[in-house]
């Protein structure tokens, strides 16, 4: 598709079946699903989102990042994914990590006027006011702060998706002015055939994301909708014109007052919201950084007049080709083969600089291989499931023509009339006939020349001395792609090795210092560390909280009548009963030789009774020895737990623990193989 073609149909599926045609679509990380999955049940926790999140290094990182940055205003800092979330709460993890997962397949941002830290801070600044006004508005209307936030910095994607699929007209479009949004949207109407804001519900819907965004998206600059969510889209369009006023620094702070009163929001409500989030700006600045890789800057008209002008002469200088030496540091040799580096190499210099073609040609002895090559026309193919031409076979003796002369000499070859210079080797005459202006120029390394680099146009004279130049330094930079690669290619092997070898060393370390070495459960360090972190989550998040505490009754009788072994047998059954009986998020340990506790997360005090029950059951089914010395096994618990539903006092692990060692050491005292609890919110 070319980079100008109009989006001929105003509704989101059109536009998305436009798009659909697109191979550069970019696609949301698997991760992000898995979050929006796991987050719309109750029972998930932290650990199993920290679990997704590794699965995306690059969006853990930066996770781990927000909850350490101003934004949080953290004193101590944050290195785990698990604690990340702890801080960033799990509602702001998914519009975040939403956020940040949708800016990285727009990375390679090539619309010189648009800028991307400019645009995540009018997001971020959507996003926030629209919360903060939501907790203002009446109960009936049911606005969702944590909703409204996302939809706050989803509701400009369709810019950012313009921007990427095609910078050269979005280009245009945002160099005619820094009008309101609304004049945009008309000049992307004309360009586009439809508005941004279309254009972004249509990729919203393609990454199946809920349709409460997708209409927010399409509709709040629309004051007449009124289908489902129109009040959301109030909301937004109310948050949007504050934020776009403020990057603008328009001395207006105000907000939109009939908005507000369609909100049912009061006047004092909104000046507290403006005030708070004017007073946070360099914050959400750094979170916008961030998040966008790109520090955030405000409009001024005077400036950015001034570096339209140097813009434009820029444009209509030969400088312009520097744009290819940006372009090649950005192909990344870890995930390419050498050819794959080569065709991005030609890819980038064909789309800044005037010729017909460009070829790479590769020392193999004493001989230049055709490794790669891209034609004007492959470069502007239009269909993308084309497959790329096959490089044809040619080769050159070193020394032979103007590639074989670069190639022995180290210098660059310049033929600029192929009809006149002897130089000049025709390999395929009538393929050849066509050609006028040739440069030939080494590719190398420390002083070794790795192959020649060939461009040619069909008119003679084309090319000139700074072109010269410019080649120089680009096939220099080449060359050190070139060694990289091939330096990645040769050690990859040895370093999957050694990490996969480190991997298991550190994976058996870490499970050697955290579980029982005869159980397999969780020890008593790994247990107290923890159950310190459940504690803080339960308060957090208003969950209840209980303690069970089991011991194994007459366990010494059991060691000296039938011997240690047995006993070690009667523990490790105990522990894979209570592992049967708990559920993922409760933490198992073994506190003492014969001593057990399991914390249990979300629980009251007739919950952990039932679980404690199942678990002196199953242990009375256990026995040790042999025929008729055969003997039965019992356990004695105790319980620590909460029943009220008011809010349950954060206590440390030492006074839990407490507590239920003096409920179980009280159903020993009753007789044993029984349970005693101690209901802490009666006492």
């Amino acid at each position: 598709m070319s980079s100008n073609k109009q989006l001929s149909e105003t509704n989101a599926d059109s536009v998305s079946a436009e798009l659909a045609l697109l191979d550069e679509l970019p696609r949301l990380h698997a991760a992000v699903y898995q979050l929006f999955e796991a987050l719309s049940n109750d029972d998930t926790d932290r650990h199993q989102l920290a679990s997704i999140l590794d699965h995306c290094p690059s969006l853990a990182a930066k996770l781990v990042g927000l909850a350490n940055s101003a934004y949080f205003s953290r004193a101590s800092r944050v290195n785990g994914v698990s604690d990340a979330i702890f801080v960033i709460g799990f509602r702001t993890v998914r519009s975040l990590a939403t956020a940040t997962a949708l800016q990285e397949p727009f990375a390679n941002n090539k619309c010189p006027a648009f800028h991307t830290g400019r645009f995540w801070l009018q997001a971020v600044l959507t996003a926030h006011v629209a919360k903060e006004l939501a907790k203002k508005t009446p109960p009936v209307l049911e606005l969702s702060p944590d909703e409204a936030y996302l939809s706050g910095l989803l509701h400009g994607i369709g810019i950012l998706a313009l921007a990427h699929l095609f910078p050269q007209d979005m280009d245009r479009v945002l160099r005619q002015g820094n009008s309101p949004s609304g004049a945009l949207a008309e000049r992307i109407q004309q360009q586009f055939g439809a508005t941004h804001h279309t254009v972004g519900a249509a990729l919203l819907r393609r990454w199946h994301l809920p349709e409460q965004f997708t209409r927010t998206t399409e509709h709040y600059t629309n004051p007449g909708y009124q289908g489902p969510d129109w009040m959301a889209c109030r909301l937004i369009a109310v948050a949007h014109d504050w934020a776009d006023r403020v990057i603008h620094q328009d001395d207006n702070h105000d907000f939109d007052p009939q908005g507000l009163n369609l909100l049912g929001i009061k006047p004092g409500d909104s000046e507290a919201v403006a005030g708070n989030c004017l007073e946070q700006l360099d914050a959400f600045s750094d979170l916008a950084e961030l998040i966008s890789g790109e520090k955030p800057d405000f409009f001024d008209p005077d400036i950015i007049a001034d570096a339209a002008v140097d813009l434009k002469d820029r444009l209509v200088d030969t400088i312009e080709s520097l744009s290819s030496l940006s372009a090649l540091t950005e192909i990344n040799v870890q995930d390419r083969t050498e050819e794959g580096v080569l065709r991005g190499a030609l890819k980038v210099l064909m789309a800044n600089q005037d010729m017909q073609r460009c070829s790479i040609f590769l020392v193999e002895g004493d001989e230049l291989l055709n490794a790669a090559g891209l034609s004007w026309s492959e470069q502007n193919e239009i269909n993308p499931e084309k497959p790329l031409a096959s490089v044809a076979t040619h080769r050159f003796r070193v020394g032979e023509g103007l590639i074989g002369l670069a190639a022995k000499t180290g210098e660059t070859q310049h033929c600029r009339d192929c009809t006149v210079d002897p130089r000049f080797k025709h390999m395929q005459a009538k393929k050849d006939a066509g050609l006028g202006s040739i440069i030939s120029v080494p590719i190398c390394f420390h002083g070794t020349t790795l192959g020649v680099l060939n461009i040619s146009h069909r008119e003679p004279n084309i090319f000139n001395e700074w072109d010269e130049r410019f080649l120089y330094v680009f096939c220099n930079m080449l060359g050190q792609l070139i060694k990289s690669n091939r330096l990645l290619r040769k050690m990859e092997h040895e370093i999957e090795q050694r990490t996969l070898e480190l991997q298991v060393a550190l994976e058996r370390a870490e499970s050697l210092s955290i579980l029982d070495g005869l159980t397999g459960v969780h020890n008593r360090r790994y247990f107290i560390s923890n159950f310190s972190t459940l504690i803080e989550q339960c308060a957090r998040y208003r969950q209840k909280l209980a303690l069970l505490m089991i011991d194994v009754d007459d366990f010494k009788q059991i060691n000296d009548t039938y011997g240690h072994l047995e006993g070690d047998r009667i523990l490790k059954a105990i522990a894979n009963i209570l592992k049967h009986c708990a559920r993922g998020a409760d933490i198992i340990a073994r506190f003492g030789g014969e001593e057990f506790v399991i914390a249990l997360q979300d629980t009251d005090c007739e919950g952990a009774n039932q679980v404690a029950g199942r678990i002196l059951e199953q242990i009375r089914l256990l026995s040790c020895g042999q025929g008729e010395q055969r003997s039965g096994i019992t356990a004695s618990l105790g319980l620590s737990c909460y029943n009220k539903s008011g809010d349950m006092p954060v206590k440390t692990p030492e006074q839990w623990i407490q507590e239920a060692d003096d409920a179980l050491y009280r159903a020993k005292r009753s007789g044993k193989n029984r349970i005693s609890v101690y209901v802490a919110d009666c006492h």
